[in-house]
């Protein structure tokens, strides 16, 4: 009986940032163009298998899912433990551009979740038209209220991986599939100490889109928001304000029913239907250029 072996490639990248080399875990699969899938916070690239495997995507897109340093199968750089890990909006940028020129990608299209759906708004204005199209999955303008969740989850009485699974299914929609619900349980209970709360420092204080969002053109740069409608940290009235504000995205914001703040992961049945489209669209934008 033959095994079943899946097509997608595991490798790794050394991608240098400000005179520090990361050796980057990425898994890849597909040909075409260029999808590169950033994960949540306190995550992996783990999230987008479903996606990495599924042939109808990569029929057209190589889509590619990296694991940020400090994650997953993506070790610290040397001496991480000289200073306390905390991501920084332009850290992030300039990592992303860096691993993509690393595999001399051109203008990948870059789809991120949660943090990865926040720098989304960040790159559309410190680097626009960079990529080829940007789609933000659980985008917030301004979200403080991670920071008050980082200070427990370094508390001596609090047992972290106790808290943070109630959290993680707390985010997730019971509409979803049982067996998805508790992936997404188990990749956040292998996350190491202190690297959830490094990341909320960038999603809850170095991230703040309101003053520039007026300043983003979505139709340009190739902009979409897709939001989970039972994720309580991404609801539409917060898409909404993103809709509201950002020139042209009223034709390019997405809302999922039942699904909750891992779409790609949580329930990959309902993202794949409501990705696809999205897709498709720049994928045609793509070929214009």
């Amino acid at each position: 009986m033959m095994a079943r072996i899946e097509p997608l490639t595991g490798q790794y990248v050394h991608v240098e940032v400000d005179g520090t080399t990361y050796r980057t875990y990425f898994e890849s699969n597909g040909t075409g163009i260029p999808l590169v899938c950033l994960h949540t916070a306190g995550a992996d690239s783990i999230e987008y298998r479903h996606l990495l495997n599924d042939e109808d995507i990569t029929r057209d897109f190589r889509v590619i899912a990296f694991d940020m340093p400090y994650h997953g199968r993506s070790l610290p750089p040397e001496g991480w433990w000289e200073q306390e890990y905390r991501l920084t909006q332009k850290f992030y940028m300039d990592f992303i551009i860096a691993f993509s020129q690393a595999l001399d990608l051109d203008k990948p299209i870059l789809m991120g979740c949660s943090m990865g759906g926040y720098v989304m708004l960040d790159i559309a204005h410190v680097h626009p038209n960079k990529f080829g199209g940007l789609i933000a999955l659980q985008p917030r303008a301004y979200e403080p209220n991670w920071a008050t969740m980082s200070d427990w989850l370094v508390h001596p009485e609090v047992n972290t991986n106790n808290a943070v699974r109630p959290l993680i299914r707390s985010l997730s929609s019971s509409e979803a599939p049982e067996e998805c619900r508790r992936e997404v349980e188990w990749i956040y209970s292998k996350c190491a100490p202190g690297v959830l709360g490094g990341d909320f420092y960038y999603a809850s204080t170095d991230h703040d889109a309101r003053p520039f969002l007026g300043e983003i053109d979505a139709e340009e740069q190739g902009l979409y928001v897709v939001g989970g409608d039972h994720d309580w940290s991404c609801y539409p009235e917060h898409t909404a304000e993103l809709r509201d504000a950002v020139v042209g995205l009223k034709k390019q914001e997405v809302r999922i029913p039942g699904v909750g703040h891992f779409p790609p992961s949580e329930h990959p049945g309902a993202f794949k239907d409501a990705i696809v489209p999205v897709l498709n669209e720049l994928k045609a934008r793509y070929e214009r250029a």
